[in-house]
């Protein structure tokens, strides 16, 4: 039997409820293996993001979510 999640607003995912997401990291460091082990040569940033819900990990369509004025998911 599927666990049904009331939905009480447009600001929560329409999967699980939460009202709380996060990116896909947009950065990242660059590491080099030295001497047995690693270590970190630098930090690069990524221009695009991908948004996730915080709980079930939903991915967010942040196109569809804005043009409906609610959250919409892939």
């Amino acid at each position: 039997m599927a666990l049904k999640i009331k939905i009480a607003n447009k600001n929560q995912c329409p999967k699980c409820g939460s009202l709380e997401f996060i990116t896909e990291p947009n950065q990242y460091d660059v590491l080099k293996f030295n001497n047995g082990h690693f270590e970190t040569k630098g930090l690069e940033f990524c221009d695009e993001f991908k948004l996730f819900c915080r709980e079930c990990s939903a991915e967010i369509n942040e196109k569809a979510s804005e043009i409906k004025n609610k959250v919409v998911t892939f």
